[in-house]
């Protein structure tokens, strides 16, 4: 059976994530997990909420699990409390699931959001999408965005912006940047106007290129796609006021130890205005 795993440790941040994952699991038909992790590096119980002890750790599941059951009714929903550092526990956790969500928590306009060390960690291992959660909800029709950058593979980042979009009824929106300064040798060359016309044409030919099979099989998920010229990622987070989920890639190296995320979606992780999916590729 399908299934969504959400990280939980009592905070708002991720009750606010427990809620998005159980109507993204409604959506989809799948089961919700909740899932915290317990020991001494478990985060404390706050103030003024229960004591912090041995029952702590099942009083955030089970304050996610009403929280997502709010938002979704008759949502099935499971709640498991693990042993285990917290990011080896999502890891763990969300081995077979479908996708992996995260809280995090807003700074304010201009800083933008922390997703925390764990958060970083878990999207930097994982092989499966993770969504960061954070303030804020776009109207029910908002499209899904997706970064495509067309020198790799593109189909794992398509794939899950194209299922989350036909679950959900909207369309979805397909970015791209492109850039001709590789053509000079010295970056404040003036670019002549014909080359940058035949750059712009070869990237929406490249663009269309890998859409062309997400099309056929989605054609009732309405695609647009947007050309900039330019940085990719004031791109990306310009267009994610007005949507409901950005994807955004990750490349993976096919060994254990930590990878690096990629300036483009480290940045939308911490400054898009609206959730964002990363998802692994090689």
């Amino acid at each position: 059976m399908n299934e969504v795993v959400v990280g939980v440790d009592g905070s708002e941040e991720s009750t606010r994530a427990a809620r998005w994952a159980g109507r993204e699991a409604e959506a989809r038909g799948a089961v919700l997990r909740i899932v915290t992790a317990a020991g001494p590096w478990a985060t404390p119980a706050p103030e003024g909420g229960p004591a912090a002890g041995p029952s702590w750790p099942r009083e955030n599941t089970r304050a996610a699990a009403q929280a997502a059951q709010d938002a979704a009714a008759g949502l099935t929903v499971r709640e498991e409390v693990v042993g285990e550092r917290p990011v080896k526990a999502l890891l763990t956790a969300a081995r077979e699931a479908d996708m992996l969500v995260l809280g995090s928590r807003a700074l304010g306009p201009v800083t933008g959001f922390v997703l925390g060390s764990v958060g970083l960690s878990v999207v930097a291992h994982a092989t499966l999408p993770v969504v960061a959660v954070r303030d804020g909800e776009a109207g029910a029709s908002a499209p899904v965005l997706v970064g495509v950058d067309v020198t790799h593979d593109c189909d794992p980042v398509l794939g899950f912006a194209y299922e989350t979009a036909r679950q959900h009824g909207v369309g979805v929106r397909v970015l791209h940047a492109w850039s001709v300064q590789h053509q000079y040798a010295y970056p404040s060359a003036l670019p002549d106007p014909t080359a940058v016309d035949r750059a712009e044409a070869a990237a929406g030919r490249a663009v269309e290129e890998v859409l062309e099979p997400w099309r056929q099989r989605c054609p009732d998920v309405e695609t647009r796609t947007i050309l900039a010229l330019g940085a990719a990622a004031p791109f990306l987070l310009d267009e994610s006021s007005s949507a409901a989920l950005l994807v955004t890639g990750r490349r993976t190296r096919g060994h254990p130890f930590p990878t690096r995320i990629g300036p483009v979606t480290h940045a939308a992780l911490h400054h898009a205005a609206c959730p964002v999916a990363v998802v692994p590729h090689r």
